[in-house]
């Protein structure tokens, strides 16, 4: 079996999605699955060929008009019909941009069954962000992908029923997001984080991780954080990722407004053992975003032992139902309330890491929900060969 995987891109800034695509394509090849991932990037980011994570990765240069198409690279037009012939399936990651529609049309040409994931593309608020353009473009083309898609991937329960309210399309299956446990087996310690930022030290620590972005809730934490710390003098936030359209500035005025920016640290992008330090250091994680699907980031917190905060937004029941962290609405008085209640309570915050980690470990590892996406490969490419 050789699978294809396609995704407007795989920078880190992207978000979540390519470290759910490279998690995905690097358990099928540990299990003998022959994977590659097409993506695209800016021209001065292009490689043509790389390998990450000791997945074969194929990069494809964007031209002029991905300024108003997502993603529009006209070569990777003409080699995915090239070599479409040489996989059996193809799946393609997002909705809206150009190489999903450009996979699409390969893949009806040459009669290759294709699936989708959705990462969130058909929530409420994503739908609502340039609404006037994503419903003409629904209209024209991106319903109909969806409704010929060979089956369509939901990562919650949630994603089913915004998948079944958009499109007549009775082939959706649940599959879960995981993580790599090895990835997380030999965590710095605590002071590694320290050495960074030396005012950590002694400090209660918050921890964001995410895009800098108006759908991750930011302003939410901001206010809470600024409301905590006007009588509460020994905690720290650390707001840590890229900033996207200088989305960080709004925050920092939020935080002006009562003098505690010097309680805050914005440390850009993490990545690698930097990444791990921060996680290893921070004593509760905070997700307060007003649409998520399923975060590998909350993942990532949990199997790193700590108690993580969200919003029902993000769309991930379990924590609460494992205990391994607290869920609430996007609101700065309950936000204020429970941040309140984990910085008092160590016990409580020990007792939620212990659970998360177990959450992860019995439901959440690649290896395991692999199995669970190549059975669903199985299942299309048998039912693409009967007649």
């Amino acid at each position: 079996m050789k699978i294809l995987h396609v995704t407007p891109s795989l920078a880190p800034e992207w978000g979540g999605p390519p470290k759910v695509i490279i998690g995905i394509a690097k358990a099928l090849i540990e299990k003998g699955i022959e994977t590659c991932i097409f993506a695209t990037a800016k021209k001065d980011k292009e490689k043509r060929i790389v390998i990450l994570n000791d997945v074969p990765i194929r990069i494809f240069k964007r031209g002029f008009l991905s300024r108003f198409w997502t993603a529009y690279s006209p070569n990777i037009t003409h080699i995915m019909r090239e070599e479409i012939e040489n996989y059996d399936l193809v799946h393609i990651h997002e909705l809206w941009h150009y190489p999903h529609f450009a996979v699409y049309k390969a893949a009806k040409s040459f009669k290759k069954p294709f699936i989708i994931s959705i990462h969130g593309g058909l929530q409420h608020w994503c739908l609502n962000h340039k609404a006037f353009k994503k419903k003409i473009y629904s209209i024209l083309i991106q319903r109909k992908i969806l409704k010929e898609a060979s089956a369509l991937h939901a990562i919650t329960e949630e994603e089913v029923k915004n998948i079944s309210n958009f499109v007549d399309n009775k082939n959706v299956f649940l599959i879960p997001n995981g993580i790599n446990l090895e990835d997380f087996k030999n965590l710095p310690p605590r002071e590694k984080f320290e050495d960074l930022y030396p005012d950590l030290k002694g400090k209660k620590v918050i921890l964001f991780l995410g895009r800098i972005h108006p759908i991750k809730g930011l302003d939410i934490l901001a206010k809470s954080f600024r409301t905590i710390s006007e009588y509460r003098e020994n905690i720290r936030l650390v707001i840590a990722g890229p900033d996207e359209n200088g989305y960080e500035n709004k925050i920092k005025s939020i935080l002006k407004n009562k003098s505690i920016l010097n309680n805050v640290i914005f440390t850009g992008m993490l990545s690698g053992n930097t990444k791990l330090a921060a996680l290893s250091r921070a004593d509760i994680f905070v997700l307060p975003s007003y649409s998520e699907v399923h975060s590998i980031v909350a993942l990532e917190a949990m199997v790193c032992g700590l108690p993580v905060v969200i919003t029902k937004q993000c769309n991930f029941p379990e924590i609460g139902k494992y205990k391994a962290g607290i869920i609430i609405e996007p609101n700065v008085n309950q936000l204020v309330r429970e941040l309140n209640n984990l910085i008092s309570s160590p016990h409580l915050c020990k007792k939620m890491g212990e659970n998360g980690r177990e959450l992860v470990r019995e439901r959440f590892i690649w290896d395991e929900v692999v199995d669970q996406m190549i059975n669903l490969y199985e299942e299309v490419i048998y039912r693409s060969t009967i007649p």
